[in-house]
Protein backbone atom coordinates (compact mmCIF):
# COMPACT_ATOMS: atom_id res chain seq x y z
CA UNK A 1 0.00 0.00 0.00
CA UNK A 2 1.27 3.24 -0.90
CA UNK A 3 0.70 6.62 1.03
CA UNK A 4 0.37 9.18 -1.26
CA UNK A 5 -0.69 13.12 -1.16
CA UNK A 6 -2.54 13.86 -4.55
CA UNK A 7 -2.08 17.71 -4.90
CA UNK A 8 -4.77 19.59 -7.89
CA UNK A 9 -5.38 22.95 -8.51
CA UNK A 10 -8.62 22.28 -9.90
CA UNK A 11 -10.76 21.98 -6.98
CA UNK A 12 -12.85 18.73 -6.70
CA UNK A 13 -15.83 20.59 -6.20
CA UNK A 14 -16.01 21.56 -9.87
CA UNK A 15 -17.24 19.03 -12.23
CA UNK A 16 -13.89 18.22 -14.09
CA UNK A 17 -12.09 17.65 -10.17
CA UNK A 18 -15.19 15.55 -9.62
CA UNK A 19 -14.60 13.49 -13.34
CA UNK A 20 -10.77 13.49 -13.15
CA UNK A 21 -9.82 13.69 -10.26
CA UNK A 22 -12.31 12.58 -6.68
CA UNK A 23 -13.60 9.63 -9.23
CA UNK A 24 -9.97 8.50 -9.70
CA UNK A 25 -8.92 8.88 -6.05
CA UNK A 26 -12.38 7.03 -4.52
CA UNK A 27 -11.45 3.80 -6.29
CA UNK A 28 -7.85 4.24 -5.73
CA UNK A 29 -8.48 4.83 -1.64
CA UNK A 30 -9.29 1.14 -1.70
CA UNK A 31 -5.72 0.03 -2.02
CA UNK A 32 -4.03 3.10 -1.10
CA UNK A 33 -3.86 5.55 1.90
CA UNK A 34 -4.84 9.10 -0.41
CA UNK A 35 -4.23 12.09 1.35
CA UNK A 36 -5.62 14.94 -1.82
CA UNK A 37 -4.67 18.86 -1.42
CA UNK A 38 -6.99 20.68 -3.86
CA UNK A 39 -7.82 24.46 -4.60
CA UNK A 40 -10.98 25.59 -4.75
CA UNK A 41 -12.87 28.68 -5.58
CA UNK A 42 -14.98 30.60 -3.41
CA UNK A 43 -17.95 30.44 -5.20
CA UNK A 44 -17.88 26.52 -4.76
CA UNK A 45 -17.21 27.09 -0.98
CA UNK A 46 -20.53 28.82 -0.36
CA UNK A 47 -23.09 25.91 -1.59
CA UNK A 48 -22.76 24.18 2.30
CA UNK A 49 -25.15 21.12 0.86
CA UNK A 50 -22.94 20.44 -1.65
CA UNK A 51 -19.85 21.33 0.32
CA UNK A 52 -20.71 18.82 2.94
CA UNK A 53 -21.56 15.79 0.11
CA UNK A 54 -18.00 15.76 -1.20
CA UNK A 55 -16.78 16.35 2.10
CA UNK A 56 -18.65 12.96 3.08
CA UNK A 57 -17.74 11.00 0.21
CA UNK A 58 -13.91 11.60 0.62
CA UNK A 59 -14.42 10.79 4.58
CA UNK A 60 -16.54 7.65 3.16
CA UNK A 61 -13.67 6.48 1.19
CA UNK A 62 -10.96 6.89 3.53
CA UNK A 63 -9.41 10.42 1.68
CA UNK A 64 -8.25 12.68 4.00
CA UNK A 65 -9.03 15.82 2.12
CA UNK A 66 -7.47 19.73 2.36
CA UNK A 67 -8.58 22.28 0.91
CA UNK A 68 -6.96 25.45 0.14
CA UNK A 69 -8.59 29.11 -1.59
CA UNK A 70 -8.16 29.16 -5.31
CA UNK A 71 -6.79 32.79 -6.80
CA UNK A 72 -7.00 33.94 -10.15
CA UNK A 73 -4.35 36.74 -10.38
CA UNK A 74 -0.68 35.95 -10.71
CA UNK A 75 0.19 37.53 -7.72
CA UNK A 76 -2.16 35.48 -5.86
CA UNK A 77 -0.73 32.22 -7.20
CA UNK A 78 2.46 33.22 -5.77
CA UNK A 79 1.25 32.94 -2.56
CA UNK A 80 -1.17 29.57 -3.44
CA UNK A 81 2.22 27.44 -4.50
CA UNK A 82 4.13 29.07 -1.34
CA UNK A 83 0.86 28.28 1.31
CA UNK A 84 0.72 24.43 -1.04
CA UNK A 85 4.52 24.07 -0.17
CA UNK A 86 3.83 24.41 3.43
CA UNK A 87 0.58 22.38 3.76
CA UNK A 88 2.18 19.50 2.16
CA UNK A 89 5.70 19.50 3.84
CA UNK A 90 3.37 18.92 7.28
CA UNK A 91 1.34 16.28 5.46
CA UNK A 92 4.03 14.80 3.86
CA UNK A 93 6.22 14.51 7.53
CA UNK A 94 3.09 14.00 9.60
CA UNK A 95 1.93 11.02 7.79
CA UNK A 96 4.85 9.57 6.14
CA UNK A 97 3.69 9.85 2.55
CA UNK A 98 5.94 7.89 0.05
CA UNK A 99 5.07 9.57 -3.36
CA UNK A 100 3.51 13.11 -4.02
CA UNK A 101 1.28 12.87 -7.44
CA UNK A 102 0.94 16.25 -8.92
CA UNK A 103 -2.01 16.83 -11.53
CA UNK A 104 -0.43 19.49 -13.80
CA UNK A 105 2.34 22.52 -13.06
CA UNK A 106 1.65 24.40 -10.67
CA UNK A 107 1.37 21.47 -8.25
CA UNK A 108 4.39 19.53 -10.26
CA UNK A 109 6.46 22.66 -8.18
CA UNK A 110 5.23 21.65 -4.92
CA UNK A 111 6.06 18.00 -5.86
CA UNK A 112 9.41 19.36 -7.54
CA UNK A 113 10.01 20.93 -4.24
CA UNK A 114 8.90 18.01 -1.98
CA UNK A 115 10.99 15.85 -4.32
CA UNK A 116 14.32 17.87 -3.71
CA UNK A 117 14.17 18.12 -0.26
CA UNK A 118 12.59 15.54 1.54
CA UNK A 119 12.93 12.94 -0.87
CA UNK A 120 9.32 12.22 -1.70
CA UNK A 121 8.91 10.48 -5.23
CA UNK A 122 7.30 12.32 -7.96
CA UNK A 123 4.71 11.75 -10.62
CA UNK A 124 4.38 14.96 -13.46
CA UNK A 125 0.44 13.95 -14.13
CA UNK A 126 0.84 16.70 -17.21
CA UNK A 127 -2.69 17.16 -18.69
CA UNK A 128 -0.99 18.40 -21.37
CA UNK A 129 1.50 21.21 -22.76
CA UNK A 130 0.08 24.23 -20.15
CA UNK A 131 2.69 27.22 -21.11
CA UNK A 132 1.27 26.14 -25.03
CA UNK A 133 -2.13 26.34 -24.32
CA UNK A 134 -1.49 29.81 -22.45
CA UNK A 135 0.07 31.08 -25.66
CA UNK A 136 -2.50 29.37 -28.04
CA UNK A 137 -5.35 30.77 -26.67
CA UNK A 138 -3.57 34.16 -26.35
CA UNK A 139 -3.01 34.73 -22.72
CA UNK A 140 0.51 34.55 -23.01
CA UNK A 141 3.17 35.68 -25.29
CA UNK A 142 5.58 33.10 -26.20
CA UNK A 143 8.02 35.55 -25.95
CA UNK A 144 6.81 36.50 -22.71
CA UNK A 145 8.50 36.10 -18.75
CA UNK A 146 5.74 33.75 -17.98
CA UNK A 147 5.80 31.65 -20.98
CA UNK A 148 9.79 30.97 -20.51
CA UNK A 149 9.53 30.39 -16.93
CA UNK A 150 7.15 28.20 -17.27
CA UNK A 151 9.30 25.92 -20.16
CA UNK A 152 12.03 26.07 -18.15
CA UNK A 153 10.29 24.40 -15.19
CA UNK A 154 8.41 22.04 -17.62
CA UNK A 155 11.86 20.86 -18.67
CA UNK A 156 13.12 20.48 -14.91
CA UNK A 157 10.11 18.77 -13.83
CA UNK A 158 10.28 16.29 -17.00
CA UNK A 159 13.71 15.27 -15.63
CA UNK A 160 13.13 14.88 -12.36
CA UNK A 161 9.97 12.94 -12.25
CA UNK A 162 9.94 9.51 -11.09
CA UNK A 163 7.15 9.27 -13.58
CA UNK A 164 5.41 11.57 -16.55
CA UNK A 165 1.44 10.65 -17.52
CA UNK A 166 0.78 12.03 -20.52
CA UNK A 167 -2.82 11.90 -21.70
CA UNK A 168 -2.17 10.89 -25.34
CA UNK A 169 0.13 8.86 -27.45
CA UNK A 170 0.86 11.36 -29.50
CA UNK A 171 1.67 13.74 -26.50
CA UNK A 172 4.21 11.47 -25.49
CA UNK A 173 5.71 11.30 -28.62
CA UNK A 174 5.90 14.82 -28.94
CA UNK A 175 7.68 15.03 -25.51
CA UNK A 176 10.48 12.56 -26.35
CA UNK A 177 11.36 14.66 -29.20
CA UNK A 178 12.36 17.56 -26.65
CA UNK A 179 16.00 17.96 -27.18
CA UNK A 180 16.99 18.10 -23.45
CA UNK A 181 15.85 14.74 -23.58
CA UNK A 182 17.61 13.54 -26.00
CA UNK A 183 19.85 11.25 -24.00
CA UNK A 184 17.84 10.94 -20.79
CA UNK A 185 15.53 8.27 -19.98
CA UNK A 186 11.78 9.61 -18.65
CA UNK A 187 9.17 6.92 -17.86
CA UNK A 188 6.27 7.96 -19.45
CA UNK A 189 3.06 6.60 -19.01
CA UNK A 190 -0.42 7.07 -21.15
CA UNK A 191 -3.20 7.54 -19.22
CA UNK A 192 -6.20 9.00 -20.64
CA UNK A 193 -9.17 11.26 -19.46
CA UNK A 194 -11.21 8.37 -18.38
CA UNK A 195 -14.81 7.85 -17.49
CA UNK A 196 -16.88 6.01 -15.00
CA UNK A 197 -18.86 3.62 -17.41
CA UNK A 198 -21.29 2.81 -14.67
CA UNK A 199 -22.66 6.18 -14.59
CA UNK A 200 -22.35 6.95 -18.61
CA UNK A 201 -23.88 4.51 -20.14
CA UNK A 202 -26.99 4.59 -22.86
CA UNK A 203 -30.41 3.67 -21.89
CA UNK A 204 -31.04 0.37 -22.85
CA UNK A 205 -32.90 0.73 -25.77
CA UNK A 206 -30.43 3.36 -27.34
CA UNK A 207 -28.87 -0.15 -28.81
CA UNK A 208 -31.80 -0.34 -31.13
CA UNK A 209 -33.51 3.32 -31.25
CA UNK A 210 -33.01 5.29 -34.39
CA UNK A 211 -33.95 8.73 -35.47
CA UNK A 212 -36.27 9.11 -38.17
CA UNK A 213 -35.94 12.03 -40.80
CA UNK A 214 -39.21 13.60 -40.01
CA UNK A 215 -38.22 13.41 -35.77
CA UNK A 216 -36.07 15.90 -33.69
CA UNK A 217 -32.37 15.43 -33.91
CA UNK A 218 -30.14 16.59 -31.09
CA UNK A 219 -26.56 17.74 -30.98
CA UNK A 220 -25.13 18.40 -27.95
CA UNK A 221 -22.45 20.17 -26.74
CA UNK A 222 -20.75 20.00 -23.47
CA UNK A 223 -18.55 22.31 -21.20
CA UNK A 224 -16.77 25.29 -22.18
CA UNK A 225 -16.86 27.50 -24.98
CA UNK A 226 -13.82 29.97 -24.65
CA UNK A 227 -10.11 29.86 -24.93
CA UNK A 228 -8.78 27.02 -27.67
CA UNK A 229 -13.10 25.51 -28.18
CA UNK A 230 -14.22 27.21 -31.77
CA UNK A 231 -18.37 27.82 -30.68
CA UNK A 232 -18.72 29.77 -33.63
CA UNK A 233 -17.72 26.81 -35.72
CA UNK A 234 -20.39 24.62 -33.86
CA UNK A 235 -22.86 26.96 -34.53
CA UNK A 236 -21.76 27.21 -38.52
CA UNK A 237 -22.18 23.25 -38.54
CA UNK A 238 -25.40 23.16 -36.28
CA UNK A 239 -27.22 25.50 -39.16
CA UNK A 240 -26.24 23.29 -41.98
CA UNK A 241 -27.68 20.75 -39.80
CA UNK A 242 -30.85 22.36 -39.80
CA UNK A 243 -30.65 22.55 -43.50
CA UNK A 244 -31.25 18.81 -43.44
CA UNK A 245 -33.16 18.07 -40.80
CA UNK A 246 -34.88 21.94 -39.80
CA UNK A 247 -36.30 20.10 -36.49
CA UNK A 248 -32.76 19.78 -34.72
CA UNK A 249 -32.08 21.43 -31.84
CA UNK A 250 -28.51 22.33 -30.34
CA UNK A 251 -28.53 20.71 -26.29
CA UNK A 252 -25.92 22.70 -24.72
CA UNK A 253 -24.70 22.04 -20.79
CA UNK A 254 -22.56 24.77 -20.06
CA UNK A 255 -21.50 26.70 -16.35
CA UNK A 256 -21.08 30.15 -16.11
CA UNK A 257 -20.69 31.41 -20.01
CA UNK A 258 -24.26 31.60 -20.62
CA UNK A 259 -24.83 35.44 -21.89
CA UNK A 260 -21.76 34.58 -24.23
CA UNK A 261 -23.26 32.07 -25.43
CA UNK A 262 -27.09 33.17 -25.99
CA UNK A 263 -24.78 36.35 -28.08
CA UNK A 264 -22.92 33.92 -30.29
CA UNK A 265 -26.20 31.98 -30.89
CA UNK A 266 -28.02 35.91 -31.51
CA UNK A 267 -25.10 36.97 -33.89
CA UNK A 268 -25.79 33.62 -35.78
CA UNK A 269 -29.59 34.01 -36.13
CA UNK A 270 -30.21 31.14 -34.35
CA UNK A 271 -33.99 30.98 -33.02
CA UNK A 272 -34.48 30.72 -29.51
CA UNK A 273 -36.46 27.68 -29.97
CA UNK A 274 -33.73 25.57 -31.65
CA UNK A 275 -31.58 25.40 -28.92
CA UNK A 276 -31.78 24.66 -25.13
CA UNK A 277 -29.26 25.86 -22.55
CA UNK A 278 -28.36 24.69 -18.79
CA UNK A 279 -26.39 24.12 -16.16
CA UNK A 280 -25.63 20.69 -14.77
CA UNK A 281 -23.53 19.62 -11.88
CA UNK A 282 -21.59 16.54 -12.83
CA UNK A 283 -23.76 14.05 -11.15
CA UNK A 284 -26.49 15.14 -12.89
CA UNK A 285 -24.96 14.71 -16.59
CA UNK A 286 -25.22 11.37 -18.12
CA UNK A 287 -29.62 12.06 -17.84
CA UNK A 288 -28.85 15.58 -19.55
CA UNK A 289 -26.82 13.69 -22.32
CA UNK A 290 -29.44 10.65 -22.62
CA UNK A 291 -31.47 12.15 -25.37
CA UNK A 292 -29.06 13.66 -27.53
CA UNK A 293 -28.26 11.56 -31.28
CA UNK A 294 -24.56 13.04 -31.59
CA UNK A 295 -22.08 14.97 -30.01
CA UNK A 296 -19.89 17.61 -31.06
CA UNK A 297 -16.80 19.97 -30.04
CA UNK A 298 -14.03 21.62 -32.15
CA UNK A 299 -11.14 22.80 -31.31
CA UNK A 300 -8.49 24.70 -33.08
CA UNK A 301 -5.91 22.94 -33.90
CA UNK A 302 -2.77 24.62 -32.21
CA UNK A 303 0.45 23.00 -31.53
CA UNK A 304 -0.71 22.26 -27.45
CA UNK A 305 -3.56 20.60 -28.67
CA UNK A 306 -1.14 17.49 -29.89
CA UNK A 307 -1.59 16.46 -25.99
CA UNK A 308 -5.02 17.07 -25.40
CA UNK A 309 -7.38 14.50 -24.43
CA UNK A 310 -11.39 15.97 -23.98
CA UNK A 311 -13.03 14.60 -21.13
CA UNK A 312 -16.55 15.03 -23.03
CA UNK A 313 -15.09 12.47 -25.72
CA UNK A 314 -15.25 9.11 -23.46
CA UNK A 315 -18.51 11.13 -21.94
CA UNK A 316 -19.79 10.85 -25.40
CA UNK A 317 -18.90 7.22 -26.16
CA UNK A 318 -19.25 5.94 -22.93
CA UNK A 319 -23.74 6.91 -23.74
CA UNK A 320 -23.54 5.96 -27.20
CA UNK A 321 -23.40 9.37 -28.76
CA UNK A 322 -21.15 9.42 -31.97
CA UNK A 323 -19.03 12.24 -31.89
CA UNK A 324 -17.94 15.39 -34.66
CA UNK A 325 -14.88 16.89 -33.91
CA UNK A 326 -11.92 18.65 -35.37
CA UNK A 327 -8.38 16.90 -36.87
CA UNK A 328 -5.31 17.59 -35.04
CA UNK A 329 -6.70 16.66 -31.30
CA UNK A 330 -4.63 14.53 -29.83
CA UNK A 331 -5.72 11.02 -30.13
CA UNK A 332 -9.04 11.51 -30.97
CA UNK A 333 -9.48 10.68 -34.88
CA UNK A 334 -7.37 7.82 -34.84
CA UNK A 335 -10.25 6.50 -31.65
CA UNK A 336 -12.89 7.72 -33.89
CA UNK A 337 -11.52 6.29 -37.22
CA UNK A 338 -10.92 2.79 -35.59
CA UNK A 339 -14.07 2.84 -33.98
CA UNK A 340 -16.00 4.04 -36.65
CA UNK A 341 -17.98 6.51 -34.29
CA UNK A 342 -17.80 9.89 -35.33
CA UNK A 343 -17.17 12.35 -38.14
CA UNK A 344 -13.81 14.25 -38.12
CA UNK A 345 -14.24 17.61 -40.08
CA UNK A 346 -10.57 18.64 -41.97
CA UNK A 347 -12.04 21.68 -43.69
CA UNK A 348 -15.02 24.27 -43.29
CA UNK A 349 -16.05 24.76 -46.71
CA UNK A 350 -19.47 25.08 -47.37
CA UNK A 351 -19.67 21.98 -49.54
CA UNK A 352 -17.86 19.68 -47.42
CA UNK A 353 -19.11 20.47 -43.88
CA UNK A 354 -22.60 19.62 -45.91
CA UNK A 355 -21.31 16.19 -46.71
CA UNK A 356 -20.04 15.93 -42.97
CA UNK A 357 -23.59 16.87 -41.81
CA UNK A 358 -25.42 13.84 -43.61
CA UNK A 359 -22.13 11.53 -42.99
CA UNK A 360 -23.14 12.58 -39.10
CA UNK A 361 -26.88 11.44 -39.87
CA UNK A 362 -26.10 8.29 -41.54
CA UNK A 363 -23.90 7.39 -38.75
CA UNK A 364 -26.47 8.12 -36.35
CA UNK A 365 -29.06 5.94 -37.86
CA UNK A 366 -26.69 3.07 -37.67
CA UNK A 367 -28.02 0.54 -35.26
CA UNK A 368 -24.42 -0.75 -34.35
CA UNK A 369 -23.03 2.68 -33.90
CA UNK A 370 -24.05 3.21 -30.46
CA UNK A 371 -22.33 -0.14 -29.60
CA UNK A 372 -19.51 0.72 -31.09
CA UNK A 373 -19.22 3.78 -29.12
CA UNK A 374 -19.49 2.44 -26.07
CA UNK A 375 -16.97 -0.77 -27.02
CA UNK A 376 -14.71 2.39 -27.50
CA UNK A 377 -15.05 4.10 -24.66
CA UNK A 378 -14.60 0.62 -22.46
CA UNK A 379 -11.07 0.08 -24.96
CA UNK A 380 -9.82 3.60 -24.19
CA UNK A 381 -11.86 5.53 -21.48
CA UNK A 382 -12.49 3.16 -18.69
CA UNK A 383 -11.98 4.31 -15.20
CA UNK A 384 -11.67 1.16 -14.15
CA UNK A 385 -8.68 0.88 -16.32
CA UNK A 386 -7.22 4.09 -15.77
CA UNK A 387 -7.20 3.25 -11.78
CA UNK A 388 -5.62 -0.23 -12.31
CA UNK A 389 -2.87 1.65 -14.21
CA UNK A 390 -2.17 4.07 -11.27
CA UNK A 391 -2.44 1.52 -8.59
CA UNK A 392 0.32 -0.30 -10.48
CA UNK A 393 2.12 3.04 -10.61
CA UNK A 394 1.80 3.75 -7.36
CA UNK A 395 3.15 0.23 -6.07
CA UNK A 396 6.06 0.07 -8.43
CA UNK A 397 7.38 3.80 -6.92
CA UNK A 398 6.55 2.63 -3.41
Amino acid sequence: MARVLYITYDGILEPLGQSQVLNYLKALSLEHKIFLLSYEKNKDLTSFSYYNSVKKECEDSNIKWVHLNYHKSSFRTYFDIFKGVGVSFYICLKNRVDIVHSRSYLPALIALILNKSIKRKFIFDMRGLWADEKVDSGIWKKTGFLYKLVKALEKYFLINADEVISLTKSGESEIRKFRYLKDKEVNISVIRTCTDLEKFKPRKKDFSDQTPNNEEFILGYVGSVSLWYNFSKVIFFFKKLKKVRPNSILSIVNNGEHEEIKEKLKSFSVNENSYILESKKYKEMPSAMQNMDAGIFLLEPFYSKVASAPTKLGEFLAMGIPCVTSKNIGDVESILDEGDCGVVLSSFDDEYVEKCVKDLINLSLDLEVKQRCRNTAKKYFSLKQGVVKYSELYKKLC
